[in-house]
């Protein structure tokens, strides 16, 4: 019997993912040409979102990935759930809803490859609800990924707490930034205190540690991370590559050299890469061996290196895994 899209978003998983990651699902307009967006004539349309371009990451990187979101009842939340789904990513945990529109995000590049972002619309993954949580099989994944964007909500933050109670896995947040007109800073800060204490893994980048920690240095920024109860904290560097510590060790490795084009994404890629290496581990990360941890950092920074090469967040294939 044929299979049609809707019914692949309607039925239960059959096994569980490896990496189930809940956040906002956007489509991303990227322009042909730098500079500014008045002056853009054309963009190509690509799936985008951090946590969407996580969980594509991880499906490329040969890990079993599903996406937990909302999208609107439009033709930009059609053109989502087919991207993703060509991805390989599970889109069963997409739920399509007529209360709000699919986020669009224009995206500009300055000379070096720097991007900043103009967004039309929120993202409906504010609409989040316990309901959406329900399915058995992804409290069993191996590894749980977390961002901001869907805090901006009581109903959704409640409802990603009671998951993670739930919840058997690692669990790993990039808080990322959320925009400022999607909700004040100061609620998202408040609803991230309360959920990182309660994640094994928190990682940023050097621009993001003072906002979430309060430290400028990278390095004490990450061991704040775990003096707070993770048991792994990582600060990505861009160029610089990226570090890490726990409560025994610290590490630090360089990005391989890269002629720049797009850093759009990167950090989804490097995040990509992370959670299938710890997927893959069937350990807590605290236990993971140190040489271990080091392959998995290298592997993830040339993942992040490799995505600022091209144009667009998600054009780039995976780097071959860690052995």
């Amino acid at each position: 019997m044929s299979t049609t899209l809707g019914d692949r978003y309607s039925r239960p998983m059959e096994t569980p993912p490896d990496v189930v990651v809940i956040g906002e699902a956007l489509v991303d307009f990227v322009p042909h040409r730098r500079g500014a967006l008045r002056n853009a004539a054309s963009f190509e349309m690509h799936s985008g979102g951090a946590p969407a371009n996580v969980a594509i990451h991880a499906a490329r990187n040969g890990v079993r990935s599903a996406l937990v979101t909302v999208v609107g009842d439009d033709e930009f939340g059609a053109f989502l759930r087919t991207q993703l789904a060509a991805e390989g990513v599970d889109v069963r945990g997409v739920r399509v809803t007529n209360e709000a529109q699919t986020g669009l995000c224009f995206i500009t590049l300055d000379s070096d490859g720097d991007r900043s972002f103009t967004h039309r619309g929120g993202s409906p993954s504010r609409l989040l609800c316990g309901e959406d949580l329900q399915d058995a099989r992804l409290r069993r994944a191996r590894v749980l990924q977390l961002s901001s964007g869907p805090l901006r909500t009581a109903e959704a933050t409640h409802a990603i707490e009671a998951f993670m109670e739930r919840f058997e896995g690692i669990i790993c947040c990039d808080p990322g930034t959320c925009p400022g007109h999607w909700a004040r800073p100061a609620v998202i800060a408040e609803r991230l205190r309360r959920i990182l204490p309660r994640c094994q893994v928190v990682k940023c980048a050097d621009d993001e540690t003072r906002g979430l920690t309060g430290l400028t240095d990278p390095a004490a920024a990450a061991r704040r991370f775990v003096e707070e109860g993770a048991e792994l904290g990582v600060v990505t560097l861009g160029p610089r590559g990226a570090l890490w510590a726990r409560a025994r060790d610290t590490g630090r490795c360089d990005a391989p050299r890269v002629s720049v084009v797009d850093t759009t994404g990167a950090g989804d890629a490097f995040m990509g890469a992370l959670v299938s290496g710890l997927a893959r581990t069937g350990t807590s990360p605290s236990q993971v061996d140190s040489a271990a941890l080091h392959r998995m950092m290298v592997s993830a920074c040339a993942a992040g290196s490799q995505a600022v090469t091209r144009m667009g967040s998600l054009k780039p294939q995976p780097v071959p895994p860690c052995p």
